[in-house]
């Protein structure tokens, strides 16, 4: 059966709802961080606990970021020359190379982290516990069901993820 063309008003608003997150991320934003650099930070930050002396090994953001090494080294290269991050080699295994927060990258992770958290406390507060739940669990679902038609549709040679 030949799937029709038009878009039924259901089909619509989700679209209309999922096209609204890159805007709304796209609006967030520190000035002179791009979002790449940001995700970065964010999942360095993460991985170190906020601990800015606990390296952060590169091939465990590689990893975590789902970006080629390649990817990772330019937004590193790019928080170097910014003063936000260093990286050095690991004492203990000198084929590691570790990143670590400096002192302007750590004030402005502390200062996300606050803004972060009063921005959700905010929504937590505005939608209520329950609302959130519910919202939490229906996006994971609708990225599990997404991710297994797009791995279909690879499958069948219609599309391919990009890499780089």
């Amino acid at each position: 059966m030949q799937r029709r063309i038009d878009l039924n008003q259901l089909e619509e608003e989700l679209l209309r709802t999922l096209h609204q997150f890159p805007r709304l991320r796209s609006e967030f934003s520190l000035p002179g961080i791009s979002r790449g650099k940001l995700m970065l930070m964010s999942v360095a930050w993460e991985i170190s606990q906020g601990d800015a002396s606990r390296g952060v090994r590169v091939s465990d953001l590689v990893a975590r970021l789902g970006i080629p090494a390649s990817g990772v080294s330019r937004l590193l290269k790019g928080l170097e020359e910014d003063g936000i991050l260093k990286r050095s080699l690991d004492p203990k295994d000198r084929r590691t190379t570790l990143v670590t927060f400096t002192e302007e990258g750590l004030d402005i992770m502390q200062k996300c982290t606050v803004m972060f958290g009063d921005m959700l406390d905010s929504i937590i507060t505005g939608m209520g516990e329950e609302k959130v739940k519910t919202l939490c669990s229906l996006l994971d679902e609708l990225y599990r069901l997404s991710d297994s038609v797009i791995r279909a549709q690879e499958k069948k040679g219609f599309l391919k993820r990009e890499t780089e």
